[in-house]
């Protein structure tokens, strides 16, 4: 697939955008959605999947990508891109991890590296576009900053959409029914998901994106029934903690992206835990705080250890001001993923907003080690750690923080002011003075490279 992203991260481009943002804004087709509670799902899924095709050399990489319609695709390097639509439309983790097998067939079966040149090579800046271009917060819902960063790589994505032949689809499929017996995992998932493709786009509607791009033949469909009853998947059954935890995603996303038809799917008289967490987002999402933190709560009280639980309440409560409220709810968070970048940014976030005099310098501690581990990352890590320099009066500190992230985010013109700025107030500190005289450098050269 190729478009989408979620996650509790607040990318703003040139100045911090209040989360009431999140309670009204439609996130963009187009946009890549990063959570962490997402991207640690999948991920583990993913490498289940690329260890069984024995592709051992990729890393892989997945994204989650606004879109309507229902689609996938693999491409260069291992990486998969999923439409939010196709997360939509399947009903269980069979289905999705179904589809994710076939991708890595594709990628397993050399069929990515054999496609046109050019298409791989529209495909592969698209890719770099999403991957250094920054998170975009699904709480917050503000597109505009990533869609600054993609510099219109989705419109890539679209121009250079891969599409397989039928003789490689074939082959994706037998590759993902075979890592599916390998994992123990049952074949039926993929079968039943091309089976609703073929109801959802009859002879009568629109050809499917899917279909463009991925040929549903009737002999494709056929073979893989054929395969299904020679090795049969009884007894064979995805663990349950998977199932769970795909249900919970879906739920998320689906209150994130489209809360109406959240609350129309998951009912008040559903009390499961998808279904709470669904209702619990959407009602945030509409701007009705009190049921959402009501709905928190019961969740809580439930699943105290349950970091999710912990960083949503922290959302709403810092939506709706209360920040001193919103922090130990973040730290909670924090403390149970202590290894997640993205919830650590959104405490440095609220911290930095509180009343205490101490918050910058608490942000700084939190920021300061993120940038340096993930330097091309999160541009808004040092959008916050400048901010928050600046709050303590640390100019020159806060100069070059600002300049990095005017940097990732291709303004050069404030990157270069920026830079000279910490060069001239950084004379004391000669290894921020020689960092800036190095991004001066890179800038010099980026903006060379892109003039005509």
């Amino acid at each position: 697939m190729q478009k989408l992203t979620l996650a509790l991260l607040f990318l703003i481009l040139s100045s911090f955008i209040p989360l009431a943002w999140a309670g009204s804004h439609q996130f963009k087709t187009g946009s890549v959605l990063l959570d962490d509670e997402t991207d640690d799902a999948f991920q583990q899924w993913i490498e289940k999947i690329f260890k069984a095709a024995g592709l051992r050399q990729y890393q892989p990489h997945i994204y989650v990508i606004v879109n309507p319609e229902v689609n996938a695709a693999a491409s260069l390097g291992g990486h998969i891109f999923i439409y939010s639509e196709f997360l939509m439309k399947c009903d269980n983790a069979d289905q999705f991890l179904g589809v994710m097998a076939h991708e890595v067939g594709h990628i397993a079966g050399g069929h990515v590296s054999r496609l046109d040149a050019a298409q791989n090579q529209a495909i592969v800046p698209a890719a770099a576009a999403v991957i250094l271009g920054g998170a975009l917060a699904l709480a917050s819902g503000s597109t505009a900053p990533f869609e600054a960063a993609l510099a219109g790589g989705a419109h890539v994505f679209e121009r250079g959409m891969l599409k397989f032949s039928r003789t490689q689809e074939s082959s994706a499929d037998q590759a993902a029914l075979s890592y599916l017996e390998k994992l123990g995992w049952p074949a039926e998932g993929l079968s039943e998901f091309l089976d609703k493709l073929g109801k959802m786009y009859g002879p009568s509607t629109r050809v499917d994106p899917y279909a463009m791009t991925h040929p549903l033949t009737p002999d494709r469909i056929q073979s893989v029934h054929d395969y299904i009853r020679k090795h049969s998947s009884k007894g064979r059954s995805v663990p349950f903690d998977i199932e769970s935890k795909f249900q919970r995603i879906k739920a998320k996303m689906m209150a994130f992206l489209d809360p109406a038809r959240a609350l129309a799917t998951y009912k008040a008289t559903d009390t499961s835990l998808p279904s709470r967490y669904a209702r619990a987002i959407a009602q945030y999402r509409l701007g009705q705080f009190m049921p959402a933190l009501m709905q928190i709560d019961s969740l809580l009280k439930q699943y105290p250890k349950d970091p999710y639980f912990h960083e949503l309440k922290g959302q709403v409560l810092f939506e709706t001001g209360e920040v001193d409220r919103a922090v130990p709810s973040l730290q909670a968070a924090s403390s149970l993923r202590p290894h997640s970048p993205l919830i650590k940014i959104m405490l440095a976030h609220a911290l930095i907003e509180r009343k205490s005099s101490c918050g910058s310098a608490e942000a700084i501690k939190i920021l300061l080690p993120l940038t340096q581990k993930y330097p091309q990352k999160y541009p808004m890590a040092w959008r916050l750690l400048g901010t928050a320099y600046g709050k303590t009066k640390q100019l020159g500190e806060a100069a070059l923080a600002l300049a990095e992230e005017a940097f990732l985010q291709e303004d050069y013109k404030a990157a270069t002011s920026q830079a000279n700025r910490a060069k001239a107030l950084l004379k004391a500190n000669p290894k921020a003075q020689t960092r800036a005289e190095d991004l001066l450098v890179q800038i010099k050269n980026k903006a060379g490279s892109l003039a005509p």
